[in-house]
């Protein structure tokens, strides 16, 4: 690995909490979960997780994703995409891996992308 590899950090979360509203951007190196409110731009190198009783808005890059609660945005996956059976998304999904379960419900589209297509996506949107 070298010096400029980001490492995700073993359990350690970041937490917005149920009552909670955040409006910009968060970059992290750890696990994000939602559980309020949150409109803007969010990157991880871990995992984000969407509460039941999230509202989530915006754009998403994160090595996986779960989404339990409503979102409206653009989603890049590295890895795998999950929407459970209490999930709505409305967007775009660009993943390599996504499971939808009974009840879950999902308006728009979804790329199916290698892991060079993501770091290509990834590039692409970190210079707009």
């Amino acid at each position: 690995m070298s010096k400029n590899d980001a490492t995700t950090q073993v359990n350690e979360v970041n937490r917005i909490s149920s009552g909670t509203e955040f409006h910009g951007t968060i970059n992290s190196l750890s696990d994000i979960r939602i559980d309020g409110l949150y409109e803007g731009k969010l990157t991880t190198t871990g995992r984000l997780v969407i509460g039941e009783s999230a509202r989530f808005v915006g754009e998403v890059i994160a090595k996986s994703c779960d989404i339990w609660g409503d979102m409206d945005g653009k989603i890049l996956v590295k890895e795998g995409f999950g929407l459970r059976k209490s999930g709505v998304i409305k967007g775009r999904i660009a993943c390599q891996k996504i499971f939808i379960e009974e009840g879950g419900v999902f308006n728009g589209t979804c790329k199916m992308i290698t892991e060079d297509e993501f770091e290509e996506n990834l590039k692409t949107q970190q210079n707009t």
